[in-house]
């Protein structure tokens, strides 16, 4: 049984809906999880149970918009909301374990705020970031008609939301997965425009920006993800001389849900005996 505690900090004025899956004893490290478009920090209870049995402590909390926190479900106003909501998360665990090094996990549209938060803010307080299946290329064609009225109609009706066109079944091979997803209450399909805007304007700055993240970036991303294309992947590995990339041949959307799985996928990174400070992630 994993031991879950959940709670509510405030973010912007707004209620952000925190899950914490705490370790036994003092973890060697924590990390905090961002989730994707769509889903919420429950999707990772298993996920958060792998880590607890490495004497990992596990943080996840709902995105602005969705899951249990405050907003309109899939709109935000700005980007800069969902980073200090990140910046707000990390505080927390920082106040709660002063010494305990700090490893930010983000999956899909979390893999492009993570990416964001570590461009943007440049935090000394993490050790190590894991990026998963992030949301630079996607697979899934947009229609050029939904584009024009974006472009057009972002500024005018941001709140104007659509179906983010994502099929359940892109997500994993494992059918449990899939089913327990079509029918989670807190999952939902919307994207407004000035959400799917803001997060445009936050690839083109990852693609194009010159920028320099100096922790060990780890990069994980499956090759038959239907849905985020994996050469955004391999395109910010070249950029971040820092990173290893891990790709795996018969992976869909979510690596840590997938069949067959891997309960290796991850190792822990390998620490300095004196200092708290990674080396570099053991692949």
């Amino acid at each position: 049984m994993v031991n879950q505690h959940i709670e509510n900090i405030i973010s912007n004025k707004k209620n952000i809906f925190l899950r914490s899956w705490p370790s036994n004893n003092d973890p060697t490290y924590n990390i905090i999880i961002i989730h994707g478009l769509g889903e919420h920090s429950g999707r990772y209870k298993e996920f958060a149970s792998f880590f607890m049995k490495k004497n990992i402590g596990v943080f996840s909390f709902d995105l602005i918009g969705h899951g249990k926190s405050d907003g309109l479900k899939g709109h935000i106003s700005n980007i800069k909301d969902f980073t200090n909501s990140i910046e707000d998360v990390l505080i927390e665990v920082r106040r709660r374990y002063i010494n305990t090094p700090i490893i930010l996990f983000g999956h899909s549209l979390g893999g492009c705020l993570a990416l964001n938060y570590l461009i943007e803010r440049k935090s000394k307080e993490i050790s190590l970031a894991i990026i998963s299946s992030a949301w630079i290329e996607t697979e899934i064609q947009i229609p050029k008609y939904l584009v024009i009225i974006q472009r057009v109609m972002h500024t005018l009706f941001p709140k104007v939301r659509i179906s983010n066109r994502l099929d359940a079944k892109d997500l994993s091979k494992d059918i449990k997965i899939v089913d327990k997803y079509k029918n989670d209450p807190l999952v939902h399909d919307k994207i407004s425009l000035n959400l799917l805007s803001e997060i445009n304007k936050t690839i083109k700055k990852i693609k194009n920006k010159n920028y320099n993240i100096e922790i060990p970036v780890l990069i994980i991303h499956g090759k038959k993800d239907k849905i985020i294309s994996y050469k955004g992947s391999k395109l910010i590995h070249k950029k971040i001389k820092n990173s290893k990339l891990k790709l795996y041949d018969n992976v869909y959307h979510e690596p840590h849900n997938d069949k067959p799985y891997d309960p290796n996928f991850l190792k822990p990174p390998n620490f300095d005996p004196i200092s708290p400070q990674i080396i570099a992630p053991k692949i």
